[in-house]
């Protein structure tokens, strides 16, 4: 099937009837819609839809759990999409081999810049009520018991851990992995708490309006460490892009914002800011040898050249975050 993807209303309707809509299709627009990376936004007599095309290589289960999720906190009055379903129960539609998924149209927009400080803390506390919600509708997780940890995809220390075991990397990448080995065995001033995560809660993934505040994209979620999903976003929202290839930190506000929020102490989430980001760094490295990081579409010096790009700037984050926390006497 062609990128273009060029469904006829005829092909649209007969979707919809899969969902058991069957209201006409009014009106489509073939190019993005609303908040989300879609291929169709659809108008009915009194619905505005989103039509979603899957990659070939994504895990439908994984896809079918993070629907689940999604719907689960759409019935309990969170600011995300509701996935529809099938007459068989399934999210997924199959055409030409190409899998699609039917989303209630969110028109509130995504946040397109890094978070103040008054966003950040509400994001946290979402983080924190969508534990709840999750925690009490869902699955009950024990917070000390790892056992409780999903299946569907593989948590962020293991990981690592497979990273670290392989010989048969080149000296230089064994090199490169070793140098932030240090901040991945941080000992921390609380035991790290097991949650239901979003498990990428960068600020294209949020949703900030006056009154509410939502997410979207939940195929990373997960049940795991707390502090992997805190610390992936405190270096989302605080890092300060001084060009294209260098970050610093945005220190004012990453201080302002330790001193308001009540859920760490000061160096847990550093510590676990420079665990995430360390982890990172051993994903690039590790991947960008084995020629499979996210731009294996592109031509080789194209998808190296971007890989390079984001090493340097966590590279330069890494050490700009590390003089932050000692200036201000949070670690060693």
């Amino acid at each position: 099937m062609s990128d273009q993807l060029e469904l006829s209303h005829e092909q649209i309707n007969a979707f919809l009837k899969r969902y058991e809509i069957f209201e006409p299709v009014l009106a489509v627009d073939s190019g993005a819609f609303g908040n989300v990376n879609a291929n169709y936004g659809i108008e009915t007599q009194t619905r505005r839809l989103v039509l979603q095309r899957v990659g070939r290589k994504k895990n439908l289960d994984q896809l079918r759990l993070s629907s689940h999720v999604a719907n689960t906190l759409f019935a309990r009055d969170f600011l995300t999409p509701y996935f529809h379903l099938t007459v068989e129960g399934d999210p997924f539609i199959e055409l030409d081999g190409e899998q699609f998924r039917l989303m209630s149209f969110v028109a509130d927009p995504v946040l397109e810049d890094r978070p103040g400080v008054a966003d950040s803390l509400r994001i946290v506390a979402l983080a924190e009520a969508l534990h709840a919600a999750l925690n009490r509708y869902f699955r009950y997780v024990d917070e000390g018991d790892r056992r409780y940890m999903t299946s569907y995809q593989d948590q962020p220390d293991l990981i690592v851990q497979a990273a670290f075991e392989r010989s048969e990397l080149s000296v230089k990448t064994r090199e490169r992995n070793d140098s932030v080995r240090p901040f991945l065995d941080a000992h921390f001033d609380e035991v790290p708490r097991v949650r239901h995560c979003h498990g990428d809660i960068k600020f294209g993934n949020v949703i900030v309006t006056p009154d509410r505040i939502g997410l979207l994209d939940f195929e990373n979620y997960n049940v795991q460490e707390w502090g992997w999903e805190i610390g992936d976003a405190l270096r989302s929202w605080f890092s300060d892009q001084l060009d294209n290839v260098t970050w610093s930190i945005r220190a004012a506000d990453f201080e302002a914002f330790l001193e308001q929020q009540p859920w760490f102490t000061k160096r847990d989430a550093v510590l676990h800011t420079l665990r995430t980001t360390a982890k990172l760094l051993v994903h690039l490295y590790t991947d960008r040898e084995d020629g499979r990081y996210y731009f294996s579409s592109e031509p080789t010096p194209a998808r190296l050249e971007k890989v390079d790009v984001l090493i340097s700037r966590h590279e330069t984050f890494l050490p700009a975050l590390l003089g932050f926390a000692r200036e201000r006497g949070y670690i060693d």
